[in-house]
């Protein structure tokens, strides 16, 4: 069975209603996480650490795992918007064939 993408409406009113929240597990004390209204992780944003200094803010899609092809971001909240932009494209996107 192939993915179904949401409407664009759908996915606006998820991102509308989407949060960002500490995360809750000791595994990833220094994540936080882009959830919905349904408590589901959308997006996972962490510091972004380079010559043992943290230098921005980082995110992937829930599921995905980290990528080394998104640039950091300066703070949490911009991270958490690219990372829902991305998610929002993603939930779009018509699956290939």
């Amino acid at each position: 069975m192939t993915r179904r993408p949401m409407s664009a409406r759908r996915a606006r009113a998820i991102i509308e209603t989407a949060t960002l929240t500490k995360a809750l597990t000791w595994s990833e004390d220094r994540d936080w996480h882009v959830i919905d209204s349904n408590s589901q992780v959308l997006v996972v944003v962490a510091p972004n650490y380079r010559a043992g200094r943290r230098s921005g803010w980082t995110w992937w899609l829930a599921g995905s795992g980290p990528s080394s092809t998104t640039r950091p971001e300066k703070t949490r909240e911009q991270a958490a918007v690219a990372g829902l932009a991305a998610w929002e494209r993603w939930a779009t996107a018509r699956p290939s064939p």
